[in-house]
C-alpha cells in the first residue's frame, strides 16, 4: 500500500511494475492502481498521481455514489485529517477496510447486517492504523536517526496498554510504538519518536532530557499539549 498526500487529499494506491514501457493509472472499484515500467521511481509515480489527482478523485467519487452507503460511523483521524467512516454490506466472505480519498470504506459480508459491528469496526480500524504505521513510522525513524546521529538497537510497532503512544526500554535500547499514533499529524508523530530517541540517552525526564528535546524541536511544547 502506498499513500499520496496533497493538501487535504490522501489517495491510497498500489503499484504494478511491468516489463513494458506503458504507464497508466486505473480506478476500479474505488481502488487506485498505477501500472508502470519496472524502472519508474516512487517520485516519478507520485508526480503522475499529482498530474491526474483531480481525475482520480472524481472517479473515486463516482464509485462511491454508485454504491449506496449503508450507514456512516462517525470519523477517525489519519495523519491529522478527519476521515468519515462509511460502512457497506456486500456479498463477500471476509470483512475489509480501505482508505478511499478522505473516507474510510469498511465493507462487511451481508451476514453481518443484523450484528453489532462495534468490535469488528474497532479491529478493522486498528488493522488500518497498523498498515499506515509501518509506512509512516519507518520514514520518521530514519529521519530522526539522521538528525540525531544514533538510533535504537531495534524498534517494533504494536498495541500498548493504558493508551501509551510509545515506550523506550533503556536497558535493551529498544523503542515500541503504538500504531494509533498515525491519527496525529506528521509533526506530532516526529515529536513522539524524537521523545523516545532522547530516552536512549536519558532514562527520566531530567533537565538534560528536555534540553535535548528542545535542541532538535524548539516548539516541542505544542506537540506535548496535543498528545496530552
Amino acid at each position: 500500500m502506498n499513500l499520496f498526500k496533497s493538501n487535504n487529499s490522501v489517495i491510497q494506491y498500489t503499484i504494478n511494475k511491468e516489463l513494458g514501457s506503458n504507464c497508466y493509472i486505473s480506478v476500479d472499484g474505488g481502488e487506485v492502481v498505477v501500472s508502470a515500467p519496472w524502472y519508474f521511481s516512487r517520485k516519478h509515480i507520485q508526480t503522475m498521481i499529482e498530474e491526474k489527482k483531480q481525475w482520480i478523485l472524481e472517479k473515486i467519487k463516482e464509485y462511491q455514489e454508485q454504491n449506496n452507503v449503508y450507514t456512516n460511523k462517525g470519523s477517525i483521524s489519519i495523519l491529522g485529517i478527519p476521515h468519515q467512516v462509511r460502512l457497506y454490506y456486500k456479498h463477500i466472505n471476509t470483512p475489509n477496510i480501505n482508505l478511499v480519498n478522505n473516507n474510510i470504506e469498511v465493507v462487511l459480508p451481508n451476514k453481518y447486517k443484523k450484528a453489532d459491528t462495534t468490535q469488528i469496526l474497532k479491529i478493522l480500524v486498528e488493522k488500518l492504523y497498523n498498515k499506515l504505521a509501518i509506512i509512516e513510522i519507518e520514514k520518521v525513524m530514519e529521519k530522526t536517526r539522521l538528525m540525531l546521529g544514533f538510533a535504537p538497537e531495534d524498534y517494533s510497532i504494536k498495541q500498548l496498554k493504558n493508551n501509551l503512544l510509545a515506550t523506550c526500554d533503556t536497558e535493551k535500547k529498544q523503542i515500541t510504538i503504538n500504531p494509533s499514533i498515525v491519527k496525529y499529524d506528521i509533526k506530532t508523530i516526529e515529536y513522539i519518536i524524537l521523545h523516545q530517541f532522547c530516552h536512549l540517552k536519558y532514562k527520566i525526564h531530567a533537565k538534560g532530557f528536555w534540553q535535548m528535546v528542545k535542541k532538535y524541536m524548539p516548539d516541542y511544547k505544542n506537540y506535548e499539549s496535543i498528545i496530552n
